[in-house]
């Protein structure tokens, strides 16, 4: 691992940013929404109608790469009459490339309040929900056929909470799909260097550290009444879109007078962006962070 140039890109990093704030920083569903909704501009602007990464199966970034999530998720569709749920569904570009794909279906898509989710404009076999995806109480149980959340569990404090009410909402042999980050090890296990860089990627973009080790998903799974459980680590699939975002960060950082004037005229919440731009290729590459598709049915 590239420590040395971690820690100058750091420092550059505490010249514009305090790295120590940012780690204090809120990460409750409220905090989180207040951040997309500050930054949904950043994310229009560099990410376009989705707001997650791209899978590559060339090594190079195209635009079209980020829609691979939502057509793996169609596999799981059926031509008989389903009920779709969609987690996190944020600007939802997934939700409505399905839709349109699929008008015989009925598909929901849930966000957090206070992010303007409503104001989204959706096909006709759409349903807007606002919630929070740790109680998916206001569902029926075993009322839906998929559930799938794209780059959205992060956020959770508690991942094994999100699987179970997913379990509780989803019908007996129904499917879950999720594609999302997390770390190889747990924190305890990680040097304070490696658990202060890989943190303060997460920071800046609101992301919990809590929860964040992948091996104890497929646990999760098991006592919630998943079976057929896939976890397929995907990350060198995201490392193209990984490098454009490195890329424009990087452009950020190296001109100060940039940086500043957009640290003036838009809300912190924009800016912290370029911090986990400028840092995820370490994380990845440091083979502390991956990126995972993982798919589980209901027994």
């Amino acid at each position: 691992m590239q420590e040395q140039e971690i820690e100058d890109r750091l420092r550059i990093m505490g010249n514009f940013f305090d790295l120590d704030a940012l780690l204090e920083a809120r990460t409750d569903p409220e905090d989180v929404g207040r951040y997309y909704r500050l930054s949904d501009f950043a994310y229009r602007l560099f990410m376009g109608r989705t707001i997650h990464m791209g899978l590559s199966d060339d090594g190079f970034y195209h635009k079209e790469d980020l829609l691979k999530p939502a057509q793996f998720v169609e596999r799981y569709i059926g031509t008989e009459p389903m009920n779709i749920l969609e987690v996190g569904a944020g600007r939802i570009g997934n939700t409505r490339y399905l839709a349109k794909r699929h008008p015989e279906q009925h598909f929901t898509a849930l966000d957090l309040p206070g992010r303007g989710f409503l104001k989204n404009r959706a096909p006709r076999n759409v349903k807007l929900v606002e919630g929070d995806y740790s109680d998916l109480s206001l569902f029926p149980e075993n009322s839906f056929d998929l559930v799938y959340g794209v780059e959205t569990i992060c956020y959770a404090h508690s991942k094994e909470r999100v699987i179970a009410e997913c379990s509780k909402v989803l019908k007996p042999g129904g499917w879950l799909v999720i594609f999302d980050g997390y770390n190889t090890k747990p924190q305890e296990q990680m040097t304070e260097f490696e658990r202060r860089f890989t943190s303060i990627a997460c920071a800046g973009m609101r992301v919990t550290t809590k929860d964040q080790y992948i091996g104890n998903i497929p646990l999760y799974l098991e006592k919630h009444g998943f079976g057929d459980i896939e976890i397929c680590d995907v990350t060198q699939q995201i490392r193209p879109t990984l490098r454009r975002l490195d890329r424009v960060a990087c452009y950020a950082f190296m001109h100060p007078r940039f940086l500043r004037f957009c640290q003036r005229h838009f809300a912190p919440d924009v800016m912290i962006n370029a911090v986990s731009g400028w840092l995820m290729l370490f994380t990845v590459d440091g083979h502390l962070q991956e990126y995972d598709r993982i798919v589980a049915r209901k027994k």
